[in-house]
């Protein structure tokens, strides 16, 4: 019996298809990022990059070599990350006198 054919056409296959290729970074991702540093106050290309780079958990030479995956994690990340120059509370958190709005 071990040396039967599957009926059905079950007989292992000698070549395994090779793993799907991952996705380019598309060009909506691309701009999204640069936006994305641009607010956060990133200005030079080495900051711009040792940012994307620590998002990504990789060295980079450009933002082309991203994958479609790590654009998407990228951006989650710079999401997560408060902005340079943003402060943490809100102007109308930050006023020193009471508005008309706060008599009422």
């Amino acid at each position: 019996m071990d040396g039967d054919l599957g009926l059905f056409g079950d007989e292992p296959d000698s070549v395994a298809p090779p793993p799907p290729s991952p996705t380019p970074v598309a060009d909506w991702q691309r701009d999204l990022i640069r936006k994305a540093l641009d607010a956060r106050g990133l200005a030079s290309m080495d900051d711009r990059q040792r940012a994307v780079e620590e998002a990504a958990g990789r060295p980079l030479e450009n933002l082309r070599d991203l994958t479609h995956d790590e654009a998407i994690a990228v951006l989650n990340k710079l999401g997560q990350t408060k902005a340079a120059g943003q402060p943490s509370s809100s102007l109308w958190d930050a006023r020193g006198e009471d508005t008309w709005i706060d008599r009422l």
